[in-house]
């Protein structure tokens, strides 16, 4: 397993955040995603032998979104 948080621009409500939490959740590989507006970042458990994190990257800019940075845990 394999935890990174990532910091997300583009936001703007919490359901924006569900949006995203849910298109994290929808890829194989994922454990479990935490998105927080108020924060701006998402935090994603993974498995990198199913799911890579320029994947995940992919899934949420092909929404509109953008991901601005990351950091592991």
């Amino acid at each position: 397993m394999h935890s990174v948080t990532l910091k997300l621009d583009g936001m703007h409500c919490d359901g924006c955040a569900a949006t995203i939490q849910a298109l994290l959740e929808r890829n194989a590989g994922v454990h479990k995603a935490a998105v927080s507006f108020n924060d701006g970042h998402a935090r994603v458990l993974y498995d990198p032998r199913s799911v890579t994190e320029a994947q995940l990257t992919a899934a949420i800019e092909k929404s509109g979104f953008r991901v601005t940075g990351r950091s592991d845990g």
